[in-house]
């Protein structure tokens, strides 16, 4: 009967948690809506730049241009090559220009709101997204009225989101909120519930643009669902958000003659205050976020090649989703609808193969990060490869399946590099690849698009291939780690303690090479699966 109220207990305490979280969610139900909203405004952009091209940039007829556009007619397989090749240059120059000011807004935009809130942060990247499909439906209403160029389209269309920020803004406040709002206890549920719903909103939205196209709701139907995915996620916040206010003062916010009492700021003499640009210019963080690679450490070879692995696997992704909308129609005369529906399983197989992964190799069979990665890098060559040459749409499919485990390499990267750090440099390693992972599409993008400008008449896969040439340095990296056992899983030095029992009769051990500390006689009392901080080292007393 006890035993009965006690997993009663339990399952009320477990249920009263799950409401008290679903009660205080804000950020999480407003981001999936905002990626959702994204996603399907990217797919209705497709066409819409292209027909643009198509109609200003090459003066083709209006009615030629809706049957190349809408039903990928091989008919025009010329004019749909010249089409490709214009937009094509449009994102080669775009990328270059939008890149350049979204690494200056994250970098600006992250210190601000550590002096003054998240809301305004989160609620301007609601409205660049919503700018987003409103400037786009403008955009196309102009089309036969007013002769606006497609790269005059894009600037005018990506320019707002980008000056706010957008998704990345969005990511960078939302989880900054719920570290400033969360009890540690309940900190992992919630980071947890925002990512999952965060990512869930790209193969949704992908589902909600093909679905929109396969049923022949109209472009403009299509960007009103989209903006009002974007409207009801910042009513959302604007209701629940609350701004968060620092508690203490950063050092960079410090002038001369300020007074302070326990870390707090009391009192201040009169001084001219400087300007925001001056206090979080971008320049002097990203130089901030960027020193982590000169300074001095144990391993300090092995932390460069691990970057260099990052950005070896980082730098295909960005590239190859630049110009995959293109391929399809190039090479399997898909429209919008084929490529969204695709683009859904494609995301599901590479979140699929990531848990995978992870679940079996790393966790089940105990195998070393490094091995993991070397995995992951083949099904990613073999993957591009086989999308390279890819006929049908069979193959296409076939393809994904085999480049499942692409997503790993990124996982399994940042596990090593965070043992090739001091734990208090965690968050400068994590703000340096974001910077990374902010500048190699500035570079990669335009690789691309003249890569594929320059071959779509002769071998319209080329790009794929040049993916599987990247993924190689990363690849010989993880066998150099191999062969030199460097960051692999270590083996836990245990030593039992004498006479010392847990509660279910086996002796205690100590891990960790923490023999030293056993003549603190503090030590053997301490409960067993826990961590303990010693002067020197980590110690883990657990059950035998």
């Amino acid at each position: 009967m006890g035993k009965e109220n006690v997993s009663r207990r339990d399952a009320s305490s477990k249920k009263g948690g799950w409401l008290s979280v679903c009660k205080t969610l804000s950020v999480e139900p407003a981001g999936f809506l905002l990626i959702c909203s994204a996603v399907v405004s990217h797919l209705i952009f497709q066409n819409i730049v292209m027909e643009t091209a198509c109609r200003n940039d090459l003066g083709y007829e209006a009615e030629t241009c809706k049957e190349i556009i809408t039903k990928v007619n091989a008919t025009y397989k010329t004019q749909e090559r010249e089409i490709q090749k214009v937009v094509a240059g449009v994102q080669a120059m775009m990328s270059v220009i939008f890149g350049c000011i979204t690494v200056l807004v994250v970098l600006f935009i992250g210190p601000w709101s550590d002096a003054n809130g998240r809301k305004m942060p989160l609620l301007m990247s609601c409205v660049g997204i919503f700018s987003y499909s409103g400037l786009m439906l403008l955009g196309y209403f102009l089309l036969g009225k007013v002769k606006l160029t497609a790269m005059a389209l894009t600037l005018m269309v990506v320019g707002p989101i980008t000056i706010t920020g957008g998704g990345a803004v969005f990511a960078m406040s939302a989880y900054s909120y719920i570290a400033d709002t969360t009890s540690e206890k309940s900190r992992t549920l919630r980071t947890g519930v925002l990512s999952a719903s965060v990512r869930s909103g790209t193969p949704i939205g992908f589902a909600i643009g093909g679905g929109l196209t396969r049923f022949g709701v109209g472009t403009v139907t299509s960007l009103f669902v989209a903006m009002g995915l974007a409207m009801i996620s910042f009513v959302i916040m604007l209701l629940t958000v609350k701004n968060t206010a620092p508690k203490k003062i950063g050092v960079d916010e410090v002038d001369e003659g300020d007074e302070f009492e326990d870390g707090v700021k009391v009192a201040k003499k009169p001084k001219k205050k400087r300007s925001a640009w001056i206090r979080y210019n971008p320049l002097t963080k990203l130089w901030q976020a960027l020193a982590i690679l000169w300074k001095k450490r144990k391993d300090r070879f092995g932390f460069w090649l691990l970057i260099v692995a990052h950005m070896s696997y980082a730098a295909p992704g960005s590239g190859e989703y630049s110009m995959l909308y293109l391929f399809v129609r190039e090479r399997l005369q898909w429209n919008v609808s084929d490529y969204g529906f695709f683009s859904m399983y494609n995301w599901l197989m590479s979140a699929a193969g990531v848990f995978l992964s992870m679940f079996i190799l790393s966790r089940k069979l105990k195998i070393s990060d490094p091995i993991v990665g070397l995995v992951a890098g083949l099904s990613q060559i073999g993957g591009s490869t086989m999308y390279a040459f890819a006929a049908t749409a069979l193959a296409m499919y076939m393809a994904s399946a085999t480049d499942l485990m692409n997503g790993t390499i990124g996982v399994v990267v940042r596990s090593m590099l965070s043992k090739t750090v001091a734990p208090d440099e965690i968050g400068k390693l994590f703000a340096l690849l974001g910077v990374l992972e902010s500048l190699i599409p500035i570079g990669m993008v335009p690789t691309y698009a003249l890569l594929y400008k320059n071959t779509v008449t002769v071998f319209a896969g080329a790009f794929f291939l040049l993916s599987a040439a990247l993924t190689i340095p990363a690849e010989i990296i993880f066998i150099y780690f191999i062969c030199t056992k460097r960051n692999m899983s270590p083996k836990k030095e245990e030593h039992a303690l004498d006479g010392e029992l847990g509660p279910s009769g086996k002796p205690l051990v100590v891990h960790k090479g923490a023999l030293e500390d056993r003549v603190n006689n503090e030590l053997v009392k301490l409960m067993p699966q826990e961590i303990y901080s010693s002067k020197d080292c980590m110690v883990g007393v657990f059950e035998a």
